[in-house]
């Protein structure tokens, strides 16, 4: 017997993890397992790790920096299956999708709950290191009585 999964089966979450973990070098702070992937959460990466799904890529690692996420949409469980989507770009073609069982609902709303709390935090702090008015603010001497 070898180590390879067999047909039909998925990946286990240790799996997933592990192999985000490798490809991050961060700790995972959650994750949802999709049909044939899983979406991880990092501190500043969304990962999705794809395990002999039947699109491609068939296998491998993809990331994108959470701050340069642009959207991400949701579709509700319907015959069993739901669906995440991660806008990676202003392109309708720059997206990705992982569909998730239904059972797995829970972790997939938790896990795009935290995307999007991590992507408006990147926002806000990008917006901040921007803002010029900060800066003028900054330099301005103070008035003293």
């Amino acid at each position: 017997m070898d180590d390879q999964p067999g047909p039909g089966r998925a990946g286990t979450e240790s799996d997933y993890a592990f192999l985000a973990t490798a490809a991050a070098g961060e700790p995972v702070l959650d994750h949802v397992d999709g049909m044939g992937a899983a979406l991880v959460v990092t501190a500043t990466r969304a990962i999705v790790v794809r395990q002999g799904a039947h699109f491609r890529p068939r296998n491998g690692v993809r990331e994108w920096l959470l701050s340069g996420i642009r959207d991400v949409h949701v579709a509700q469980p319907r015959h069993g299956n739901g669906r995440i989507v991660l806008r990676t770009g202003p392109y309708p073609w720059q997206a990705v999708s992982l569909f998730v069982a239904a059972r797995e609902w829970p972790a997939a709303e938790r896990v795009v709950a935290q995307i999007r709390a991590r992507v408006a935090q990147a926002r806000r702090s990008a917006s901040l290191d921007r803002d010029p008015r900060r800066d003028s603010l900054a330099s301005k001497p103070q008035d003293r009585d």
